[in-house]
Order: C-alpha cells, then structure tokens, then sequence
C-alpha cells in the first residue's frame, strides 16, 4: 500500500517559507527545535514531536525561529493510503481533505513502517474529528476560480503571464491578481510556481538532466529553476534529489 511514498529529511536555520502547497498528502514530524507554520486563518508554533498531516492544496507558509534550528522528516502520500484510512474509521475522504491541516504532538519516536503510518494517520483524523471545540476552518471553496485553477495544472509547463490568464479568461489582469490572492491565498503566478516546483519533484528519480527538468516543468531556464526550488523547498534541486528518496517494499 505504501510504495512509492517519499521520505525528505531536513534541518534548518533562520529559514523562512513563503505561501505554497504540495500536491498530495504530506506528513511531518519535527525531530527537534521548533517551527511556526501558518494557514489562512491561523498561526501557531510547532515543537520537538510535532505530527503535522496536511491535505492536497492546503496553502501555508513556514518560518524559523531566530538563530535556533530545527529538523523534520516529511512524509508525501497518495490519495489511496489516506482514502484506506478513512474507509477504516468511516470517515467522508472529501470531508477530511478539506480540513486545512491536523496537527498532535507524539510521546515516541517516529517509526517509518507501514503499520506506524497508518496509525499516526488514524489517531489525527479520530483526534481532530472528536475535538469538537478545536476552531479548525475549513479551506475556502474555490469554486469561481477553478477554470483559471484547471487551466495552471494543466498548462504549467507553457510560458503563462498574467496577460495571458486576462485574454484566456477575459478578466482584467489587476482584478485578477487581487481576487485570486484574496481568495486562493496566493497570486496566479505564486500558484503556478508551486505547481510547477510540485511536478518538477516527479521528475528527479530518473536519469533525467536538471536542465531538462527545469524546462519541461515550465521555467526558462535551470538558474531560474535553482532560484525558485531553494526558495519554495529551502535546498536546491540536487541536493533535494539527493536527500530524498521514494520507499518500496514495505
């Protein structure tokens, strides 16, 4: 059932994350020091044995505190683990995806095997859907948005400007710019960057050059790929490449 998940490993320093999201499940534990992360609706900070799950799609942003480091392990999972989890409790697979996050703290070391990710899983699902007085917000429907959503995942690796989202849809470039931050929680291109970073991920376990990764994910060129990546991921894309790895055979 696990096969094919991603494991990343990092630690870091006085390193901020702007506003992204990934493309599937992600599931982090902080090893030691301490994080603050933040969604729309809500910040707080995050410390040694910290289990985070965050949905699809879910917008945050991450950031240090100064001068202290902190380490975490990242988990990316597919739809079908989580859709397993969630038929095991009986719980609605959409209604869980549109929680922003779910966060518990764990009293033991993080174990990565199957039955222990299934678990930790379950727990924050059951612990999240029982605490009734949790002021958990749902992500914001973006039902209006998502011609100009559909059309970024589909077509991130063509060259796309704001003027071309105002022709395509018809809509004047400023209005556009503004509504869709006001309401996604980032800028059309800051979307598209995210996307085009989440897909790039998906080309590193070949023998394929970064140059081409970086233009078949739709960046001009790799120093612009290189710029983007450290600044969404915090390390560059060989490096990543080189401190993540995909498990199989559970």
């Amino acid at each position: 059932m696990l096969d094919g998940i991603e494991l990343k490993s990092a630690v870091f320093i006085d390193k901020n994350f702007p506003s992204h999201f990934h493309q599937s499940w992600s599931l982090a534990y902080v090893e030691y020091g301490s994080e603050n992360i933040a969604f729309n609706n809500s910040e707080f900070l995050v410390s040694k044995n910290a289990l985070q799950l965050i949905p699809p799609y879910s917008i945050h942003k991450n950031w240090g505190n100064k001068n202290n480091a902190w380490a975490y392990k990242a988990l990316y999972i597919s739809d079908d683990v989580i859709k397993n989890v969630a038929k095991k409790i009986n719980a609605d697979y959409s209604y869980l995806a549109s929680f922003p996050y779910f966060i518990s703290y764990r009293n033991s070391e993080f174990d990565i095997n199957e039955a222990s990710i299934f678990k930790i899983i379950e727990n924050l699902f059951l612990d999240t859907l029982n605490d009734v007085h949790q002021p958990y917000f749902k992500k914001y429907a973006n039902e209006s948005f998502d011609d100009i959503l559909n059309y970024l995942s589909l077509n991130y690796n063509e060259s796309i400007t704001l003027e071309t989202l105002q022709k395509k849809f018809k809509v004047n470039k400023f209005k556009l710019q503004k509504s869709f931050k006001k309401n996604i929680g980032l800028t059309p291109l800051e979307y598209l960057t995210t996307i085009r970073i989440e897909n790039s991920k998906k080309l590193f376990y070949g023998d394929v050059p970064l140059v081409e990764i970086a233009l078949e994910s739709g960046f001009y060129d790799q120093s612009h790929f290189t710029h983007s990546f450290k600044k969404y991921v915090g390390v560059t894309p060989g490096n990543y490449k080189k401190n993540s790895k995909i498990l199989q055979d559970w």
